[in-house]
């Protein structure tokens, strides 16, 4: 299964994420989170939102906190057994979704 049915499985189910984010300049490791929406970028990008939860840190960004992603460079992606609520601050109509490909 490719890494982007992983992802919109995992959303559609509620499901928490265990993920690594291939990309130069950020920390290699674990991250758990919770995906929310993956969706085509201005920059014509395929990405996604997670609501970081637990994990390496590659910024000073506060955990638990929003992250966006690119998901070309996210690798192993396994959908753990976790169920999640929507975060509270998620705007499922934001601007940013005009060209949604999941969301919950």
């Amino acid at each position: 299964m490719e890494t982007i049915e992983i992802l919109t499985l995992a959303i559609r189910q509620k499901k928490q994420i265990q993920y690594e984010y291939d990309l130069p300049g950020k920390a290699v490791g674990i991250r758990i989170g919770n995906p929310h929406a993956i969706f085509i970028s201005s920059a014509e990008k395929i990405n996604i939102d997670i609501y970081k939860l637990d994990g390496v840190r590659s910024n000073s960004k506060s955990i638990p906190d929003w992250r966006q992603y690119t998901v070309k460079h996210i690798r192993n992606v396994v959908i753990l057994d976790s169920q999640f609520s929507t975060a509270i601050n998620y705007n499922p109509l934001s601007k940013q979704y005009n060209r949604v490909i999941s969301k919950i």
